[in-house]
């Protein structure tokens, strides 16, 4: 039994940002927005300009690990090997906890640390945009977990996984048409699929499309739930202008959401979709029958917990986790 899961749920003792690593949580050692602060405050020394966006700074990261001034390319590296060297202690953690660690988490005990050693494959997915980078994370993740005395077991970083989300939901699909979405910290993901007689027909990736209306730190509870129904109604937009991108007839939406759902509720307590609680309590029956009345048929929604619809691709793997590194470290177990 997987004790990180209810009804078959990711539950929210699993995650990995409240894991402390010694006396630091993982979530304020590591995260790629972190990275991101860090490269900006060497953004001169590093000749990066200004012009260049948060969203495409790996990007061109990725080049001065690899640049032919020397100065630079030491900085560079020093920068990677900091942050490979810091998620390298996060996965030690996972697999070989100090006794501090242990201590400090408190809502786990033996049966949940004891889990995380039978592990025998991690998989960690999106996030990152930059190959170099992301080659030198595996080399100090490898190295810290060699000195350690780590059993060996599976470690895998899939590139280009921004899809993967909506690639694993794929594996939910019955015979028929479906949308399929995936509404992340930054973007979201669509997926048209269409399947007739267990075959795939139509397996179309449609642009991503920039997220909103997420931000919810320091505000006060009115302000919250105001930015609660806007993003709905962003939402409730982004589906119906999908629907008539592709002139969808059927019946069926499959959506990953970055947070925590149980039979439909969204957990309220994280993150920036935590707030659609505040619209409804069930938001997945909510959501179903606002398409229903909107789009005139019975329409059915299921809400997926977003690291655990990219675990789907991995669903025949034993003893499996899929670590995402997005705005923050997500969590999911495809057993």
């Amino acid at each position: 039994m997987n004790p990180f899961k209810l009804n078959n749920e990711i539950i929210p003792k699993a995650s990995i940002n409240s894991v402390y690593i010694d006396d630091v949580l993982a979530s304020d050692l590591f995260r790629p927005t972190i990275i991101i602060e860090e490269i900006k405050k060497y953004r001169e020394l590093l000749d990066i300009d200004n012009g260049v966006k948060d969203d495409d700074i790996l990007f061109v990261f990725n080049k001065k690990l690899n640049c032919n001034e020397i100065e630079i390319n030491d900085l560079a590296n020093k920068i990677a090997v900091s942050f490979g060297d810091k998620l390298a202690q996060v996965i030690l953690t996972l697999k070989k906890p100090s006794k501090l660690s242990i201590d400090n988490r408190i809502n786990w005990n033996i049966e949940h640390w004891n889990y995380w050693k039978s592990i025998e494959s991690i998989y960690l997915v999106g996030g990152l945009t930059s190959p170099i980078l992301t080659n030198i994370f595996y080399s100090r993740i490898t190295k810290l977990l060699e000195i350690n005395n780590v059993p060996k077991f599976n470690l895998s970083f899939i590139d280009g996984s921004s899809e993967l989300g909506t690639k694993g939901l794929s594996n939910l699909v019955r015979n028929g048409e479906y949308l399929l979405f995936d509404f992340g910290q930054t973007y979201i993901k669509r997926r048209h699929y269409i399947k007739e007689n267990d075959c795939t027909i139509i397996d179309t990736v449609l642009t991503a499309i920039k997220s909103k209306f997420l931000f919810y730190k320091e505000r006060k509870e009115d302000e919250v739930k105001a930015l609660a129904y806007r993003l709905d109604m962003y939402i409730i937009d982004t589906i119906l202008d999908t629907v008539n991108t592709v002139n969808f007839k059927g019946n069926s939406f499959i959506i990953g959401i970055a947070n925590y759902v149980n039979k439909g509720k969204i957990y309220s307590a994280r993150g920036g979709y935590g707030k659609l609680a505040h619209v409804e309590d069930n938001y997945q029956a909510y959501l179903s029958c606002v398409l229903t009345t909107k789009l005139g048929r019975k329409i059915s929604v299921k809400l997926y917990h977003d690291t655990s619809a990219m675990a789907l691709n991995f669903m025949n793997v034993k003893n499996c986790a899929v670590i995402s590194l997005g705005t923050a470290f997500g969590i999911g177990f495809p057993e």
